[in-house]
């Protein structure tokens, strides 16, 4: 007997029941021979659909190898027992605390959902409130994981898996609620306790809040909301941080603020991450001191130990699905630098975007350029780098890149060039499947550390 079930993001999956039922028979207790009819058990309808269910279960929550993912249980398990929810109550917290969770949109990229909770933090903390957090959702779908890709990934994992601001407490230091997962924030906050604002958008026209172009005046705006407000429970429906705001420069207007709040002061990645460097460290940075993993769990006024990495030049190569498309519709729109990308400081962003009288082919060249520049002209602006840079002896290479050849091919033109080192990340540094979801926030931790980082400026990636 063969079973369907449904898949929204591919081809249906196909299980046999009778494999299934071949498999748990070896096992007496849980299959008797005969009925008082002399029929089997196994070979009734509804005890082979018990046996697919059972089985099915037991592979969505014991999966120790691919093609499920990993079930970041120790991750979920913390963020439920934190104190702020356990007990140990602070100011603001608990039942009759101050919160504030954002519903945003979903299905955008990992860099994209990072800026963003980072700067909804920055807010609850300006506004005196406990920032609800949501995991990270890498496809909005039905099942715990998204089967369209091999191995198959994770739809949601635990921010914490990513974050250690989120969990690490470090509001207390400043006597404001320290952040809860949306989950507690659900049974705390009923809809009867909440006070809900909307922001005003083309999919919301009616909402009750127009924000303000002005970065700074913005988050100005919804940190009165926030602070003004008697309601326990504040619900902001709606983007605030879209994707036209990092267009703007409206980023640029908080920067200076933001860089120097405390959730970025005590920013770090979480001990998921900063492990898996750490056992590369002996290659990647033999000379630095590891991550001090149980201080950035508790909020350690200085959690990382580990400094600079000044022989390291890091190199950010896009080349994930539809990158190609994304770098013509930038070039199409002459669209600038996204985020904090458009920094002055930063070299490289002088003729982005271009003048308006600029003719289309020059753009889209210029475009083609920044966006997605070929193999010899990666060559040659890593050579120039070191050039500049003279403590510069490896690259470490950060990519999306679907196409290993391509990757290779980047490092063979690099090695020729003499470097010590050629590291591509998803190859040397976390090459196994369970470490490659959170893969991402290792890259960006290298592009910290790194003595320079070269990065595109039309990606939302900005360590």
């Amino acid at each position: 007997m063969r079973i369907t079930v449904p898949n929204p993001l591919g081809p249906p999956i196909t299980f046999d029941t009778d494999s299934l039922r071949q498999t748990y028979s070896r096992i007496p207790s849980l299959v008797p021979t005969t009925t008082g009819g002399g029929r089997s058990i196994a070979r009734r309808p509804h005890f082979r659909l018990l046996v697919f269910i059972f089985g099915l279960v037991l592979l969505i929550t014991f999966h120790p190898r691919p093609p499920f993912p990993p079930n970041y249980s120790s991750e979920w398990r913390t963020e439920s027992r934190l104190p702020q929810i356990k007990g140990d109550i602070g100011p603001g917290e608990g039942k009759n605390g101050r919160y504030v969770k954002f519903d945003v949109p979903r299905g955008t990229g990992f860099n994209h959902q990072l800026q963003r909770v980072l700067l909804q933090h920055h807010l609850a903390v300006l506004g005196n409130r406990s920032l609800a957090f949501e995991p990270y959702v890498e496809d909005d779908t039905y099942l715990p994981f998204k089967v369209s890709r091999w191995p198959w990934r994770s739809a949601r994992i635990p921010l914490s898996a990513y974050v250690a601001t989120v969990i690490s407490g470090f509001e207390s230091f400043y006597n404001t609620p320290r952040a809860v997962p949306a989950s507690y924030y659900r049974n705390v906050c009923p809809s009867y306790k909440e006070q809900t604002h909307t922001i005003r958008t083309d999919l919301h026209p009616d909402g009750d809040m127009a924000l303000v172009a002005d970065g700074q005046a913005r988050i100005h705006q919804i940190q009165v909301l926030l602070a003004g407000s008697d309601q326990s429970c504040v619900r902001i429906i709606g983007e605030p941080f879209d994707d036209e705001f990092f267009d703007s420069t409206a980023s640029l207007d908080l920067y200076e603020s933001f860089v120097k709040s405390p959730v970025m002061k005590h920013f770090s990645f979480a001990p998921t991450v900063l492990s898996i460097l750490n056992k590369a460290l002996p290659y990647l940075a033999p000379e630095s001191q590891p991550y001090n993993l149980e201080s950035i769990s508790h909020a350690n006024g200085d959690p990382v130990r580990t400094g600079m990495w000044k022989q390291i030049l890091a190199l950010h190569l896009r080349r994930g699905k539809n990158w190609e498309m994304v770098c013509d519709e930038k070039g199409a729109r002459a669209a600038p630098f996204v985020s904090f990308n458009k920094l002055p400081l930063l070299p490289g962003n002088e003729n982005v975007p271009p003048p308006p009288t600029m003719v289309e082919a020059t753009r889209m060249g210029l475009y083609r350029a920044k966006c997605l520049p070929q193999t010899l002209d990666i060559i040659a602006r890593a050579r120039r780098m070191r050039k500049n840079h003279p403590l510069l002896r490896s690259v470490y290479i950060l990519t999306d890149a679907e196409e290993d050849d391509w990757v290779k091919e980047i490092r063979m033109w690099l090695q020729s060039e003499g470097w010590d080192h050629v590291w591509i990340g998803k190859e040397d540094v976390y090459p196994e499947w369970q470490d490659k979801e959170v893969g991402v926030a290792v890259d960006m931790e290298v592009g910290r550390r790194a003595g320079v980082f070269v990065g595109n400026g039309v990606s939302k990636l900005a360590p």
